[in-house]
């Protein structure tokens, strides 16, 4: 029977409906196992693992032991089970699902079938959810797939890039990016390199042959656009497939810094095949070998440059910047630029919490700013400002955040009094406000 493949998108199971099921027979059974066991021979990426699990899921038929599994689901699930115990491949699996299985054939009868954009991946914008600009002019993009290469998706990637595109520094969340589509993340990967480069190749047991990878610019993708600041990329063990993929490339190649918890461990490049009756196998058919490594991240997964608890990676991955920032930094105004931002992030890895009877030391009024104590926290109040309101969010014993802009530190006096006050801004001007007042 005929064994259509088309390049797998993961996210091919937002879409998927439930299918209804058929009763297996023993007969159909056999078809379906026959079935599998040639395509893992045929395609899976190593041979020898192949026949090994082909072998197996013919003595399991053999013996008996899907005789009472009459449920397509459950016997997928359970052939997915079977080859596993022979190779623990995260991207092989065998799947019941009729309608993916119609969506191959007409693929293999006309490869441009997916053009277009995929409706359910462009009503999720084609997985990307933020691009905003941190404090301190640092760039941040979240998305959670790489959507099918469609005009829609590439022109989608292109204008978060182009979005951030002036930032000092970018950090893209792959903390929640479970894979997808292995062409746009190659794409994707044009974009952080002026200059031909290459990345290493990959072998491929469909046409038994090697090829090299290199990212190369090319303007009908990127249009000239060239992300070139310092790149941090965030992970989690969620973290899978070509969201490991353009992870280990980039970091390998030192364009970026990763931050976060080691990867899941699924490098083999996977397609999927339909096998006959309604049934799929996602079978890895192809592995790399980086220009430097020599090797992949197959089963051990991308381990990050900074290791820290995932939800803590984002916050870790500006310290990280800021701190080489402030190695170089060659005037005493670009250090008091950085240290506000290292005060500011401080807090967030740190939280201080302070009782009533210290807050109550800064109670009075300091030029323009009255600063009282409502349920338990300093409230700013600034006279100059129309009444303007800050909560003040503590960072040391004595340094607070007042807004998104200024911080102010209390300053002893002689007598061990709080008499003034240094306002400090993020641009790196400071003044110094002497305590005028108690509030009445």
């Amino acid at each position: 029977m005929g064994l259509g493949f088309f390049l797998l998108s993961f996210t091919t199971a937002l879409y998927a409906q439930d299918q209804p099921s058929v009763k297996l027979d023993k007969p159909l059974k056999s078809v379906v196992i026959d079935s599998v066991v040639q395509a893992l021979c045929r395609y899976y990426v190593y041979p020898d693992l192949a026949v090994a699990m082909g072998a197996h899921l013919k003595s399991q038929m053999n013996q008996g032991v899907y005789n009472t599994i009459t449920d397509p689901h459950r016997l997928a699930q359970w052939l997915s089970q079977e080859v596993l115990k022979i190779h623990p491949d995260k991207h092989l699996s065998i799947r019941y699902d009729p309608a993916l299985e119609k969506r191959i054939h007409a693929f293999n009868q006309d490869p441009h079938v997916n053009r277009n954009a995929n409706p359910g991946e462009q009503r999720r914008n084609f997985f990307f959810k933020q691009a905003a600009i941190l404090p301190g002019n640092l760039g941040y993009i979240d998305f959670t797939n790489f959507a099918d290469t469609s005009t829609l998706a590439r022109n989608t990637v292109r204008a978060a890039l182009q979005f951030v595109a002036y930032t000092d520094a970018l950090v893209i969340d792959l903390r929640n990016n479970g894979g997808g589509n292995a062409v746009m993340a190659s794409e994707m990967i044009r974009y952080f390199f002026n200059a031909p480069t290459l990345l290493g190749r990959s072998y491929s047991r469909i046409t038994n042959t090697w090829t090299e990878s290199w990212a190369t610019p090319d303007a009908a993708v990127t249009h000239g656009l060239y992300v070139g600041m310092p790149l941090f990329l965030l992970t989690s063990k969620r973290t899978f497939s070509a969201a490991e993929g353009l992870t280990y490339t980039l970091q390998q190649l030192r364009k970026a810094t990763v931050v976060g918890d080691t990867t899941q461990g699924g490098a083999h490049l996977t397609r999927s095949f339909a096998l006959g009756n309604g049934f799929v196998g996602f079978i890895p058919y192809s592995r790399g070998e980086h220009v430097l490594t020599k090797t992949d991240w197959e089963q051990v997964g991308v381990v990050p440059d900074v290791v820290t608890d995932e939800e803590q990676a984002l916050t870790k991955a500006q310290q990280h910047y800021w701190l080489s920032r402030l190695r170089t930094a060659a005037s005493e105004e670009e250090q008091r630029k950085i240290r506000w931002q290292l005060n500011r992030l401080r807090a967030e890895l740190f939280p201080v919490s302070l009782p009533v009877p210290v807050l109550s030391r800064y109670v009075g009024q300091f030029e323009e700013f009255v600063f009282t104590i409502q349920e338990g926290q300093l409230i700013s109040t600034n006279r100059n400002r129309k009444g303007k309101k800050d909560k003040l969010i503590p960072l040391s014993p004595t340094l607070f955040q007042l807004d998104t802009e200024s911080q102010v530190e209390f300053i002893k006096d002689t007598h061990g009094k709080f008499t003034r006050m240094k306002l400090l801004f993020d641009d790196g001007w400071e003044g110094i406000l002497s305590k005028t007042s108690l509030p009445r």
